[in-house]
């Protein structure tokens, strides 16, 4: 199974410059949340607000040697698509994700063969899609999802029995992702006055 797979994407985003241009269909696309449950991902139609969004990401992983790395995402969900294009801090594009009902692609002159975009699809739908859908497909594959809001803060937590594996924290302007199954973190800060439309 694939233990660490946005941490890949954050370290061959720096260390490899081959051509890469990837795409799974629809019915392809599930993802191993833990070694064992996999969930189905979710179409565009299920965003619970509309993102248009520049924002800063900063992400860490742990390992033997601590790494982090800083983008800029440049971020736009719809109910037809998820898009996101991550720049180094000269503005110079590093990758870019489509995810639509057609499938995920994605496109880039840095990473290798192997990286499965769905992972960083189904983060994006844990942070921005209807907390319902996703409680519904998360306890179908025998894990949980749900939400707390207190103090301005709303927090979306993934569960499997009493493990946690996912806590989002979203207030605004700002997006704190921490897996703990797979060990990494991302925050997500806002450049722009835009941000998840009303």
């Amino acid at each position: 199974m694939v233990k660490n797979t946005i941490t890949l994407f954050l370290l061959v985003v720096i260390l490899f410059s081959s051509c890469v241009s990837s795409q799974k269909k629809t019915e392809d696309l599930f993802i191993y949340v833990t070694d064992s449950k996999k969930v189905k991902l979710l179409a565009p139609s299920a965003l619970e607000k509309r993102v248009d969004a520049m924002q800063m990401f900063s992400g860490s992983f742990s390992s033997a040697k601590k790494d982090s790395i800083n983008m800029i995402a440049v971020t736009e969900c719809t109910e037809q698509k998820i898009s996101v294009t991550m720049m180094n801090e000269l503005g110079i594009e590093i990758a870019s994700l489509l995810y639509t009902d057609s499938g995920v692609f994605l496109k880039s002159s840095f990473l290798p063969e192997g990286i499965k975009p769905e992972y960083i699809v189904m983060d994006f739908q844990n942070v921005y899609y209807r907390p319902s859908l996703l409680a519904k497909e998360y306890k179908t594959s025998g894990l949980s999802f749900t939400i707390e809001e207190n103090d301005g803060i709303e927090k979306r937590l993934i569960m499997d029995g009493k493990t946690v594996i996912e806590v989002i924290e979203k207030k605004d302007g700002e997006i704190l992702l921490r897996n703990y199954f797979r060990g990494y973190t991302y925050r997500l800060t806002d450049l722009n006055s835009g941000g998840e439309d009303e």
